[in-house]
């Protein structure tokens, strides 16, 4: 378990760090679709499906340069094939989001016949907005009092970093179509080749 933490510690934080700024993205991106007076609820889930596909664009990009830096380091001998990391990464980098749901499933069961449930309720709804800003106009279309979405909206980010890290480790690009390639240089083509001998006039 130390080692697990040793050596992933940076791209867990990378993933963390992703989430922090995909949370505010959604969140202005609701609060913006949620002060329209027509069509407040599908603006709403569609701003929060955008921040949402955004960040796992992010976090996919982040964990297919990690399994592809460790596909060179088996190739090369120095590391054992493990295509299971890319899901115990996803795991612990979403600890808190983990921690956030089960909080709110506890606690809503007794919200409105136990004080403390109610308050405990009550801060982890907060918290997993602020936490988990890019699912809140899902949450509220689909399910807005069922505990259970909270840990539903997980899955997506889960899997995407598995799958995302098996992919790097096997060098396939999904998205390889939307990569911007170096436009070719003139100036490196060779120049023609002049036949042998004089120019007859």
């Amino acid at each position: 378990m130390k080692e697990f933490w040793s050596e992933n510690s940076k791209i867990i934080s990378k993933i963390l760090l992703n989430q922090f700024g995909s949370t505010f993205f959604g969140i202005m991106l609701v609060a913006a679709s949620y002060a329209a007076k027509d069509q407040r609820d599908w603006l709403m889930l569609f701003s929060s499906c955008f921040a949402t596909l955004f960040y796992l664009f992010l976090i996919y990009n982040v964990i297919w340069e990690r399994g592809g830096s460790d596909r060179i380091r088996v190739d090369a001998g120095r590391a054992q094939r493990k295509p299971l990391t890319g899901l115990w990464i996803s795991l612990a980098a979403n600890i808190p989001n983990f921690i956030i749901a089960l909080i709110i499933l506890i606690a809503h069961p007794f919200k409105h016949t136990m004080v403390w449930a109610g308050t405990l309720d009550t801060v982890g709804r907060a918290v997993s907005l602020l936490w988990e800003g890019m699912y809140a106009g899902i949450v509220a279309y689909f399910a807005p009092r069922n505990p259970i979405m909270h840990l539903l909206i997980i899955v997506p980010a889960v899997l995407v970093t598995a799958g995302g890290y098996f992919l790097g480790l096997h060098n396939v690009r999904l998205l390889s179509a939307f990569e911007l390639k170096q436009p070719k240089n003139s100036s490196q083509q060779k120049p023609p080749v002049k036949k042998n001998g004089s120019d007859k006039k």
